[in-house]
């Protein structure tokens, strides 16, 4: 397995999963005779952005929901990290228990918040953690995207702005690292599928206020479980001076760090953030 691509791993995951809907929420199972692990994606994606770590975890039951509001479930009456959060601490109740539960960049906050609330888990792993509030942020790139969804807004041109295939593209050249041009190709292939299955333009826009106003510094004293934190070097959203600050902050916390990727560790070195799931749960079991 250590040399299969993401697409292979994508593509194994694709033999094992189906679907078993909860509620409003879509469920995307991908069987296996070990431990269970609950997945949680990030901004504007959906269970695929998970699914080739799936696929490298084939002895794992996986579990990855579509977030509200995105892919296939239903909205949220408001879309923001409380109510991310407490939809969270419901989920993990009604279809738990999990060994592990993992959560990706925005879904490393729904985590954190659902922690600050009753989530009940003694593992846990954050991939790229949201570790700077980009509303914060003054520099191009985040003046930016805040005006792009300032105009996502738009009853006339948002819905059309917000899945326009060109910002798609800017988007995931802007995020992806990895200077294999195979997986290059592949991260942006899902972006252009996935990317913009957002259920309508208040889903989206009330998201990237909550993931961009949050920060995993501000639930520190909640995040008590043994965690594990897994970083990309050239991460720009979250980077590795703020994730190691992050990991001192904790009181049970190790940081593993993913050489020569950014902010999307799962799509360009699956493989290797499996690796690290699997020693981290091998060694607190």
């Amino acid at each position: 397995m250590l040399n299969d691509s993401p697409e292979r791993l994508f593509q194994r995951a694709q033999s094992r999963v189906h679907r078993d809907d909860f509620g409003d929420t879509a469920r995307w199972v991908y069987s296996g005779s070990s431990k269970r692990v609950l997945l949680i994606h990030g901004f504007r994606g959906d269970h695929h952005g998970l699914q080739a770590l799936a696929g490298a975890l084939p002895d794992y039951e996986i579990t990855i929901p579509d977030l509200p509001g995105f892919g296939k479930s239903g909205p949220l009456p408001t879309h923001d990290l409380d109510s991310y959060g407490s939809w969270l601490v419901k989920f993990h109740s009604d279809t738990g228990p999990y060994d592990l539960v993992v959560g990706h960049s925005f879904g490393t906050l729904v985590v954190a918040n659902a922690m600050s609330k009753s989530l009940d888990q003694r593992l846990v792993c954050l991939i790229n953690p949201i570790s700077t509030r980009a509303s914060n942020c003054h520099d191009a790139a985040n003046r930016i995207a805040r005006l792009f969804y300032r105009f996502g807004e738009n009853r006339f041109i948002g819905d059309w702005l917000l899945r326009s295939g060109l910002i798609t593209r800017a988007m995931s050249i802007g995020l992806s690292k990895s200077k294999s041009l195979r997986t290059t190709r592949f991260v942006h292939d899902q972006h252009a599928k996935y990317f913009s299955g957002f259920h309508d333009t208040k889903s989206v826009t009330e998201g990237f206020l909550a993931a961009s106003s949050g920060s995993v510094f501000d639930y520190t004293q909640n995040l008590t479980s043994l965690t594990l934190l897994i970083a990309g070097e050239k991460d720009s959203v979250a980077p590795i001076a703020a994730q190691h600050q992050f990991c001192a902050s904790l009181q049970n916390a190790e940081l593993e760090i993913i050489p020569g990727v950014g902010h999307l560790t799962h799509y360009e070195k699956p493989v290797e953030v499996a690796s690290r799931i699997a020693d981290f749960l091998g060694g607190n079991s």
